[in-house]
């Protein structure tokens, strides 16, 4: 249970610091299509706030077939960076709760189709939000813009030196 704890953690660190990263585009570099990302970098990050957001619903034995993702996705910036901060709570909140057999259960992901244990769940949330950091960071690198270090390694010795 402790290495999913240290993941929820390591994933909520990590989205942090590539909002950060894109606090400071334009409107036209956020909006601009960006080849190779979810559409535009606005859209990146929306999407992977989304999707962890889903997923922690149908975690929670929630239903998302009701799931209104136009209201969602109009949101701004500044939302998504606080929705993903929030989230990362709540998925540790989650967990602290959770056990070997909650991990186990199943849930069927609509647009999927077939069952998949909590554990999996989890691990596709924060997979799907690892392979979109990493296109978003790709497109901030092409613009020349410094982009943040979110090895895991580096997260540990960032907290080791109180940072």
């Amino acid at each position: 249970m402790q290495t999913l704890l240290d993941l929820a953690h390591y994933n909520d660190w990590a989205n942090q610091r590539v909002f950060a990263a894109s606090a400071s585009l334009s409107n036209a570099v956020l909006s601009a299509e960006a080849k190779g990302t979810y559409g535009s970098v606005q859209e990146t990050l929306a999407h992977l706030v989304e999707v962890e957001d889903t997923y922690l619903l149908m975690l929670q034995g929630g239903d998302v077939n009701s799931w209104d993702s136009d209201a969602y996705m109009e949101r701004d910036n500044a939302w998504f960076a606080q929705r993903s901060r929030e989230l990362g709570a709540e998925y540790q909140s989650l967990l602290a709760g959770a056990n070997e057999d909650w991990l186990a259960e199943q849930f069927v992901v609509p647009w999927f189709g077939f069952p998949i244990s909590h554990r999996d769940g989890l691990l596709q949330t924060w997979t799907h939000s690892a392979q979109h950091r990493s296109q978003i960071l790709s497109e901030l690198g092409s613009h020349g813009l410094e982009t943040p270090d979110i090895d895991y390694i580096f997260m540990r010795s960032q907290e080791q030196e109180g940072i």
